[in-house]
């Protein structure tokens, strides 16, 4: 019976999110940054390994090579340089078994975040918070010169040195 893990909780990614990091690789790829090889297994993880709306995919190093058709040294090579590139973050996760009397520690399947790239797009440029400008009247406009006056002749006795 397979041990079926719970998902990793972390951030959401959106459809747009998941196109942009397909695009960042298909730009790595052209420029020769990226092997086809290692396109492959990061369109597997976006496209095949991922729950819709996770950034997260929890998947092994067999289920890889069967969907993407690639050695498992490939894999283990593609996923270093994928993480070196900033397109995804490996998690390694840890189970305690029952072994001889105690417990024991053993690798279990890794987890693999997809970071979506951050443009100046994503954050927004304009600010959210609009000062209105208000016409001041005539009273208002007095007030604010009489306590202008004020303010003056505050400062002109603090710097005489009378309080």
């Amino acid at each position: 019976m397979p041990i079926v893990y719970p998902p990793i909780p972390g951030p959401r990614l959106t459809s747009a999110e998941a196109g942009a990091i397909a695009k960042r690789a298909r730009k790595l790829l052209r420029k020769g940054r990226l092997t086809a090889k290692e396109f492959v297994i990061l369109d597997t993880l976006l496209w095949s390994c991922r729950r819709h709306g996770e950034a997260a995919a929890t998947v092994s190093y067999s289920a890889l090579q069967k969907l993407a058709h690639v050695a498992r040294d490939t894999i283990a090579k593609g996923l270093r340089k994928l993480a070196q590139l900033g397109l995804l973050q490996a998690i390694k996760r840890r189970v305690r078994v029952v072994w001889g009397g105690g417990t024991a520690s053993r690798q279990a399947t890794s987890s693999y975040v997809l970071i979506a790239p951050t443009t100046e797009s994503s954050a927004p440029t304009v600010p959210r918070e609009l000062k209105i400008l208000i016409p001041v009247s005539v009273e208002v406009a007095a007030a604010q010169a009489g306590l202008e006056a004020i303010r003056a002749r505050r400062s002109a006795q603090i710097g005489m040195g009378a309080v």
